[in-house]
Formats: structure tokens, sequence, C-alpha cells
């Protein structure tokens, strides 16, 4: 703390309406600045993607964006990802050479192996992108046959394996959202007014104020028609999040989760 005051030749402050709004506006200026002690909000290079490839390794993780085979990301963090992949490997056996995996398909022999890896890795990428529990079920499938067994120390473990991979899918729920052209409206109350938010594709839009509480189609039109068109163009092209978008994610959505109310809504432009 002495080294840091020490370095202090002036400052300047802004005033905000919120805490939210100071949040929201703190994350902005780290990203700008890089200053060295804020490191919260200055890590987003430990994020990482998921790879899917149509050769051996078949799934990888990559600590930055790659136009090969089929990325999905950025995640936090880049350990978590490698604990997941690890559980993956181990119920899709895509370690060495290719295995067959019971119940991916009624009957293996009536199926070319090669069909047959595309549509585990299939459900491996919907398991990923939030439209499919297939993962889930086959782990809670390994708990039970241990548990048949006895083996109970087993049956720990892939339950274990179970919930890492449950409160991975929770925790990015509304980020994989983000990633599909999905909008989020956030709406706090704080001293007789409402404050409305519009984020999407990993950046926050714009802000609206009310003094009576809108619903969430109301607030979006009007949060949606003040941005421009250029605006929605370009995240139209925006394919992928930056590792930055990230950073702003878990302010947005946990602070409204907590103090507010936040809704995803279909784009109406």
């Amino acid at each position: 703390m002495q080294e840091l005051v020490k370095g202090i030749a002036d400052f300047d402050y802004q005033l905000v309406d919120t805490e939210f709004d100071a949040l929201l506006l703190e994350c902005q200026r780290i990203h700008q600045m890089r200053p060295r002690y804020n490191r919260m909000m200055n890590y987003y290079e430990g994020y990482g993607y998921f790879q899917f490839l149509e050769k051996a390794p078949y799934l990888n993780v990559l600590k930055e964006w790659s136009s090969t085979g089929i990325v999905i990301g950025p995640f936090f963090k880049q350990s978590k990802l490698e604990e997941l992949k690890a559980i993956i490997n181990s119920i899709y056996r895509l370690d060495g050479p290719l295995k067959f995996v019971e119940g991916i398909v009624a009957d293996y022999h009536d199926i070319d192996p090669e069909k047959e890896f595309l549509l585990r890795i299939q459900e491996i990428k919907e398991t990923l992108q939030g439209t499919s529990t297939a993962l889930l079920t086959r782990i809670d499938l390994r708990v039970q046959h241990a548990n048949e067994r006895q083996d109970y120390e087993v049956a720990a473990q892939w339950w274990e394996n179970y919930l890492t991979v449950q409160r991975f899918l929770r925790r990015n729920k509304q980020l994989i959202q983000s990633m599909q052209n999905q909008s989020f409206v956030g709406i706090l109350f704080e001293e007789g007014t409402y404050y409305c938010y519009l984020y999407a594709k990993g950046e926050l839009l714009n802000r609206v104020v009310y003094q009576r509480k809108p619903s969430f189609s109301q607030a979006q039109k009007r949060l949606e028609k003040a941005v421009p068109l250029k605006t929605w163009q370009r995240l139209k092209a925006k394919t992928t999040l930056d590792k930055q978008d990230v950073d702003l994610f878990p302010i947005f959505f946990n602070y409204l989760n907590r103090h507010g109310e936040v809704k995803a809504l279909p784009h109406l432009n």
C-alpha cells in the first residue's frame, strides 16, 4: 500500500448514480488502464476455450482463440476447463484409439465408427452450449452402477465429477446464452428510481431510468431503440466473445441477481 501511495501524483473521480454503475465503470477503466494493483478484473488472460478437432487429440483446452476446428468459450478459468476435459474424456473415451461408448447409438454394429464418434462430439458440444444434459445423465449412471457394485469409493468420485460439471454448466449458463446472440435486460431499484440496463454479446449497450417500474419488454424496447444500427450490425458480426468481455459478465449478472432482476429476452430488431 505504501508503494502505491508513493506513486500517486494526482487523482480524479467520477460521480455515478449507483454502486452497480461504479462497478461497471471500474471494470471498464481497469481494462483500459491495466493498473498494477487491480488484479480482480485484470486476469482475463487466465480464461480459456474448448476446441474440437476431427482427429486426435479430439478435445483440447486453449489459451487463445483458434480458427481451427470448433471453438467454444472463453470460460473462467483454464484450470477448471482442464478438470472438465478430464471428466469428458473419461466418459466419452476420447483419449487414445477410438473406442465404443455405449448408449450413443442403439446398435454400434450398424453405424460406422467415425459417424458414431461424431455423435459423441455433438453430444459434448450440446452440453457445453447448454442445450443438453446428456453428460450429467451419463455420470449419474456411473454413480448408480458403482453403488450397485457396492464400490462406494468409486461412486463418491463419480458424484464429485457430477457436481463439478453441474457447477460449471450452472455458472456459465448465461455466459453461454450471451455467445448465442441472446440479449439481457437488468432492472435495479434504488431510492425510488428504476435503473434499466441492456447487455448483449459481452457488452453493456445502454442504460435508461424510470420513475415507475417498467415491464422487461417495455425497458427492452426503449433500451434497444437508442442503440445505433451500426452497433447492432457490429454485434451480429461478432461471432465470439473476447476475454475482456467475460470480466463484465459476473459483475452484471451476479449483482443484478442479488440486488435486482435480470432476464434473457429475444432481440427485437
